[in-house]
């Protein structure tokens, strides 16, 4: 690999591609001499390519595919643990779980480690590493070619010095990853009589670098936007994964971030990724459901009954930026679109065979792309993929035609919260199959938020089932209000699905402590741990199993240690 990849992965001049590849790394090195690249495992490989060379092929020409720009993720914003049965396992006087001998791996915008909360009594930090992807003026990870990594060494040298940053200058200026730690893994505080889930657990933390720019605008995304890249959390995930093979410790992975891009049924690479991990034994990946049920970002139609088309009505705000949709189809159905500006400037129909196209509408100042990528590799389906850039307030109608129609149903999807305004949201939206990815992923265990309170849902929580309506979310937690600290000790409460993931990691860790550390199951992994998290969920009366919103029922984990105990 060149010597000068740390700098290039992180330059605005470079661009990122997730290429499917099985090529050994050896292999890619005599082939590609010059190019930066990581290799993530025997399925992908991320390519940092120059830009000069991509505008030699100019537009239409490209060497690559839609699929292969990393999607781009943001945060899920925004009593708990007696609701979730897990003070009684950790206070229980023959188990007294608390995560000991388990690393809790988070995945996010950092961690406060001058924080109280994830020190021992001795003042030592509980934190194991830290790897800073935005920080480039430390030792590299092995095997990783930017960013830099933080050890325990290093953090205690910070935390018995005047000055920590200047030892290990990482810091979360946003807050949500120290939320987020804590919930999972906060050690006690006497002084609050409050505890994190898993408060004997080491902690391992990736800090995510923004996105890069270019990607924002191809995305169509406001540059103040808080935005992550798929590949950058990917190679997150196989640091963890590796990190805990060297200590040789069980690993919950825990990831509070959504994106609506893909066909929400589990199958961009992130997701695929996720599943090579959480199948191994000693792993665990915990994902928040999303907040995305009554946002108005999803639109489900049906063109049947011998309709030549169906109008989807679209309000845009005042001053967005830009605006993106995905349209999927069911396969074998083949789609069309046109589309009608608020001041009735018409697109005409738009077929697959016209390719990719741009058009400026005249009237309304506003740039239009409809691009047809091939078909989607992993499903085999259409997708239509439409980008507006300053696109017109007021109501847009976007036409959907059907062409050799058997079953007539698609999807649509706006970007996730954070990524447009709050008030551009379809007129007739749908609030099932709004879990954001990479909570659609089979494998994992996806949490779902109520309101421990009063044991109701979170109305915002993303309801499912996956687009071909495989069951998820798996089980609910508490995330409305739950309590947690952010940087500066500061003590807050946190409302939002990533309380509910964070809780549930917690969760876990206290399982892989009982059967991986303590030997009384040492295979146990994600199956098992979601197959026993299930079997000892609460479920009301009033309500039938699974279901959209609640999953297989409310995360109880005193009552699923009793369920084993009966077995």
């Amino acid at each position: 690999m060149a010597e000068d990849c740390r700098d290039k992965i992180i330059s605005e001049d470079y661009v990122d591609f997730i290429w499917r590849t099985n090529y050994r790394e050896e292999e890619l090195q005599r082939l590609y001499p010059n190019f930066c690249f990581q290799v993530l495992n025997e399925f992908y490989t991320i390519f940092y390519v120059d830009t000069k060379l991509l505008q030699r092929f100019g537009y239409g020409r490209q060497p690559y595919n839609y699929e292969q720009f990393p999607t781009l993720y943001t945060l899920l914003e925004n009593q708990s643990l007696e609701a979730s049965g897990i003070l009684g396992i950790q206070t229980q006087p023959v188990l007294h779980l608390q995560g000991e001998g388990v690393i809790l791996g988070m995945i996010d915008t950092g961690i406060d480690y001058q924080n109280d909360c994830f020190r021992n009594l001795d003042g030592s930090t509980r934190i194991l590493e830290i790897w800073d992807q935005a920080d480039q003026t430390g030792p590299l990870p092995k095997g990783i070619s930017y960013g830099s990594i933080y050890t325990r060494d290093d953090i205690n040298r910070a935390l018995n010095s005047d000055n920590p940053l200047e030892i290990v200058p990482s810091q979360d200026l946003l807050g949500h990853g120290t939320q987020m730690a804590s919930i999972a893994a906060g050690s006690y505080d006497e002084e609050r009589d409050w505890v994190g889930a898993a408060p004997k657990s080491q902690l391992a933390v990736v800090k995510l670098k923004p996105a890069k720019n270019y990607l924002k605008q191809y995305f169509m995304v406001r540059q103040d936007a808080e935005a992550y890249q798929e590949n950058d959390i990917m190679l997150g995930v196989r640091y963890l994964n590796e990190l805990a093979l060297r200590e040789k410790k069980p690993l919950v992975i825990c990831i509070a971030l959504g994106s609506n891009m893909g066909g929400h049924e589990g199958t961009l690479p992130l997701s695929m990724f996720l599943s090579s991990v959480a199948i191994r034994q000693g792993r665990c990946v915990t994902v928040a459901a999303g907040n995305e049920a009554n946002k108005g970002h999803h639109f489900y139609g049906s063109i049947m009954d011998g309709r030549e088309f169906e109008d989807v009505e679209l309000r845009v705000a005042e001053n967005e930026y830009g605006l993106m949709m995905e349209l999927w189809s069911t396969l074998p159905d083949v789609l069309s679109v046109s589309l009608i500006s608020p001041s009735g400037e018409e697109i005409p129909k738009v077929t697959s065979e016209m390719g990719n196209r741009q058009y400026n509408l005249l009237f309304e100042g506003t740039v239009v792309y409809i691009d047809f990528p091939t078909l989607d590799p992993y499903t085999g389906e259409q997708l239509i993929v439409i980008r507006m850039f300053n696109p017109t307030p007021g109501i847009w109608r976007l036409r959907v035609y059907g062409t050799n129609i058997i079953h007539g149903i698609y999807n649509i999807w706006l970007p996730v919260s954070g990524f447009i305004s709050e008030d551009t949201m379809f007129l007739n939206p749908n609030p099932d199959i709004t879990l954001t990815a990479p909570a659609n992923t089979d494998t994992t265990i996806t949490a779902a938020g109520y309101q421990a309170q009063n044991n109701s849902i979170y109305i915002e929580s993303s309801r499912g089932y996956t687009r071909k309506g495989r069951v998820k979310p798996d089980i609910a937690a508490p995330g409305v209000q739950v309590q947690a600290f952010e940087p500066n000790n500061y003590f807050t409460t946190v409302t939002g699905t990533s309380a509910s993931a964070a809780i549930t990691a917690g969760a876990a860790a206290l399982l892989l402590e009982w059967g991986v550390v303590r030997m009384n199951r040492i295979t146990m992994g994600t199956s098992e741990i979601k197959q026993i998290l299930l079997r000892g969920a609460n479920r009301s009366s009033s309500q039938l199993y699974p279901n959209r919103s609640w999953g297989y029922g409310t995360l109880d984990l005193y009552a699923s240690f009793q369920n084993m105990a009966r077995l």
